[in-house]
């Protein structure tokens, strides 16, 4: 059998309450909380918070005795679907620090780290910091590390690390059984022929095991000390961003919804960095418990990028003007993105970034007023001055295709003047058009001074009148 490379170094992440922290992680603290499974046709606590184990509410106790001991206790059915996003998004933030990470359900992720020595100073603070992250997150986690992928998951059950072969195999050595992931009734077995340590396994010859125990066991203790290579289905993280939260309790508070979203968010950020792209627009649905139409609302940028802080800001501005019919019981949160991510150019001296400020205000502007509060100006193909240009949205950019110069001002309908008034200093430049539309000109421009040394745009009409018309001024 072949024998996984030497180089590589796994981490396991484990998170030992990952069907608590599934249901729970979207609100904040909320008292005693807990999750409750049926077990033999009967409710029972499968895991509790903190709070609620110090009141005396313990794994396996019946959820009718657990609300007794504790009226105030909180507890949500197990939801094995959002235990299984859950993962995905630990596995997000996993894949900030390697490229080649895998699902080990059903509450471990694999990352490899060995590629990654040099990232933050070296692997234990990158693994500290990525622990920080998650716990941040709401995902509290155990860290094993190993060179191999099997061991890396068994040790992080454990939260215990070790570098290299020599190591593993001593510490394999001293563990008890029990803290092997086989089934009770296999630990049983092995503990009734007297067995108490995985040395003491591993000593026994193979064959011997193999007719005692069943092969799977030789299997499994073969993964554990690399003595084969263990098949991984590397993880990827999704081509386009969208995220569904479901709340364990419904809710119209403002400030709970925008604790969701900071949990939303933080994980767009994420796959942003990831993707190395930049954000244009946020799409948000709340949708109610009552089953009734959600309520949306957009998040537009003035320029592609990502702040948490200032899209929390106009998260609040949009929700703060809104009425919700009912509570809130999920969130979902789509993205667009640009095709490359720009970074803002800084200050040579000083590294700030003084042109921010101006998409920062149209952003809080754009979140109070509406999308269609605001408008800005872009040229458009036409020849006709009064016809060149349109509304467009704050920050969209248009390069234009006029070469002759033209003001800074253009008067709302052209005015007549005098010939004799005015001395002309540059032109003409003819401009006709406008035979499709019914609305056809002639006109010839020119760059004229009146008496007082103004700098205007005149033009002399043929079509469809005649006469003289100043139609803009210079600054």
């Amino acid at each position: 059998m072949n024998k996984v490379r030497q180089s590589q170094l796994w981490a396991g992440l484990c998170c030992p309450d990952l069907p608590l922290a599934a249901v729970w992680s979207t609100l904040p603290d909320q008292g005693p909380v807990a999750v409750h499974d049926n077990h033999k046709g009967q409710a029972c606590i499968l895991q509790a918070s903190t709070l609620a184990r110090r009141h005396g509410i313990q794994p396996g106790q019946r959820l009718a005795q657990a609300l007794a001991v504790l009226p105030q206790l909180q507890t949500r059915p197990r939801r094995h679907e959002a235990e299984t996003e859950a993962l995905r998004r630990i596995a997000l933030s996993a894949y900030q620090h390697s490229h080649q990470v895998a699902l080990a359900p059903p509450d471990t992720v694999l990352l490899e780290v060995g590629g990654s020595r040099r990232l933050r100073g070296g692997i234990q603070p990158l693994l500290e910091a990525l622990r920080h992250q998650l716990a941040d997150q709401g995902f509290p986690t155990h860290i094993g590390m190993a060179p191999v992928p099997a061991a890396a998951r068994l040790l992080a059950r454990l939260d215990h690390r070790v570098t290299n072969r020599q190591a593993l195999d001593r510490y394999l050595a001293t563990l008890p059984l029990s803290a092997l992931e086989l089934a009770g009734t296999q630990i049983q077995v092995l503990t009734g022929c007297g067995l108490r340590r995985v040395g003491e396994l591993v000593a026994i010859p193979a064959a011997e095991r193999a007719r005692r125990f069943g092969r799977a066991l030789n299997d499994y203790l073969d993964d554990i000390r690399g003595q084969r290579e263990t098949p991984l289905v590397g993880w990827q993280p999704p081509e386009r961003f969208a995220l569904r939260l479901e709340l364990p309790v419904a809710t119209a508070d403002t400030g709970a919804l925008l604790f969701v979203i900071r949990r939303a968010l933080a994980q767009l950020g994420q796959w942003l960095t990831i993707r190395d792209q930049a954000l244009t627009r946020l799409r948000l649905r709340l949708e109610r418990e009552d089953g009734g139409p959600a309520t949306r609302f957009d998040i537009a940028l003035a320029r592609p990028g990502f702040d948490l802080d200032r899209l929390l800001e106009l998260a609040a501005l949009k929700l703060e003007p809104l009425v919700l019919p009912a509570p809130v019981s999920a969130l979902a949160l789509h993205a667009d993105s640009t095709l490359e991510h720009r970074p803002p150019q800084a200050d040579l001296f000083s590294s700030q970034n003084h042109g921010d400020a101006w998409p920062a205000l149209l952003d809080r502007l754009s979140a109070r007023l509406g999308p269609d509060g605001l408008s800005s100006l872009a040229p458009q193909a036409d020849h006709r001055p009064e016809k060149a240009w349109r509304w467009v949205a704050p920050g969209t950019t248009t390069p234009g295709t006029h070469s002759h110069p033209r003001p800074a001002w253009l008067l709302d309908h052209p005015r007549p003047c005098r010939r004799q008034e005015v001395s002309l200093e540059d032109g003409p430049e003819r401009i006709e058009s406008g035979w499709w539309d019914g609305q056809d000109c002639r006109r010839d421009y020119w760059i004229a001074r009146d008496r007082d040394g103004r700098r205007l745009w005149i033009f002399r009409e043929y079509k469809p009148r005649e006469g003289w018309f100043i139609h803009g001024l210079f600054g």
